[in-house]
């Protein structure tokens, strides 16, 4: 239901956005006459799995796409994280993202964007936000992009306290009433990438969203290098921290106490379907999105 609400409530930003746009959107209409409408999408999958004494399994996937109309480009996409030890779960991981932006100059943007995640390793329940703002794109050449954004939004946590087993495993998590967390953010991100070669690219992606009770911090990295035109192989790093996560329970002391950063690396096949003037993650660079694994 939360996940219907937050899609009804980014789409509905971005009609917003719309109408408040429509009239730079028809001044501009001759300047991005030379966009034509176009589409891109991208999916990657890693599987890890090993047997013996232990049996351990991860896999992460995801899928981007983008489309572009006039000065418009609008994106979205869904990944998921999964990994176990035995049987006992370590990690999982869902998200979704909604964007849209506006092109308003060859180097300025307006962006609107919905978030929604649900770590279950992580404290929360879910988070969700919505935000809105302006970005700047400082380098733009064939082979290198540097463009950040700055905006404000609405957050919603829903806190959760976890019960963690001695293997790292949830044993059980409880909902207390009236925890939900509402406030005002602000939202910033920074994007960043490099052709080093032909073959070989590196991204990096990093979104901030400070808030008063807590501020969340999600750095991406990744090398992508080419087997084809459609196929690449990405190595990839990612950085999640909260400066407030909400307590748990640990059963093992020696555990030490709740962590507030978390890291996670991955070995993908990429699979492209795009076309030089779009990427599914990055516009040609409308979109600037801190949370996804380019």
């Amino acid at each position: 239901m939360m996940k219907k609400s937050i899609a009804v409530m980014g789409v509905a930003l971005m009609l917003n956005g719309y109408a408040q746009a429509a009239d730079s959107g028809r001044a501009a209409a001759g300047s991005h006459a030379h966009h034509p409408g176009t589409w891109a999408a991208e999916g990657q999958l890693g599987l890890i799995m090993t047997s013996g004494n232990t049996t351990t399994k991860s896999g992460n996937a995801s899928f981007d796409v983008a489309h572009r109309m006039g000065g418009w480009t609008l994106s979205g996409g869904l990944r998921t994280l999964y990994a176990s030890s035995g049987r006992y779960t370590t990690q999982q991981d869902t998200s979704t993202r909604l964007q849209a932006d506006l092109e308003l100059s060859p180097r300025t943007f307006w962006f609107s964007s919905a978030r929604w995640d649900r770590n279950l390793l992580a404290g929360f329940s879910y988070q969700a936000s919505l935000a809105s703002g302006a970005g700047f794109k400082f380098v733009q050449s064939r082979s290198t992009l540097l463009a950040a954004e700055l905006g404000a939004g609405f957050r919603i946590e829903k806190p959760e306290v976890l019960t963690i087993g001695p293997f790292g495993n949830v044993q059980s998590r409880t909902h207390v009433p009236g925890s939900m967390q509402r406030n005002a953010v602000v939202q910033a991100g920074v994007n960043y990438s490099h052709s080093l070669t032909r073959l070989t690219k590196v991204v990096n992606t990093l979104l901030v969203q400070y808030g008063s009770n807590d501020t969340t911090t999600t750095d991406n990295l990744s090398v992508q290098v080419k087997i084809d035109s459609s196929l690449a192989l990405a190595v990839g790093a990612q950085l999640l921290n909260n400066t407030n996560p909400p307590a748990a329970v640990i059963v093992n002391p020696a555990q030490g106490s709740v962590r507030h950063t978390a890291t996670v690396f991955t070995v993908n096949l990429v699979y492209n379907l795009k076309n030089s003037k779009l990427s599914p993650t990055a516009g040609t660079p409308v979109t600037v999105d801190g949370f996804n694994l380019p």
